[in-house]
């Protein structure tokens, strides 16, 4: 299983430049992993840079109904807690 890995790590470790190297290691299929990988994540943190939170062509619109969702998850949360308050204040009471 790992014959394929050593020999590419002894083509590795001979290679005299660090061109020799590179070329080994893209010519496996571990390399050619690992390029499609990279290219991959040029994109996604391509386009995050982009249309991500704060972006260059991100809307303004976005970031506001963003806030909007907050506060409303905020005063849900606010609710729950003043109702669990109250219910927790009448059992006390009973006892």
């Amino acid at each position: 299983m790992f014959e394929k890995f050593l020999s590419w790590i002894q083509a590795v470790a001979e290679s005299k430049t660090f061109d020799e190297a590179i070329t080994n290691f893209i010519s496996t299929k571990y390399g050619q992993y690992a390029l499609i990988f990279v290219f991959f994540m040029f994109i996604i943190i391509y386009l995050r840079v982009l249309f991500g939170p704060k972006g260059f062509f991100r809307e303004k619109k976005w970031d506001e109904w963003n806030d909007e969702a907050k506060a409303e998850r905020e005063a849900e949360k606010a609710a729950r807690e003043a109702e669990a308050k109250i219910r927790a204040e009448k059992i006390a009471q009973k006892k």
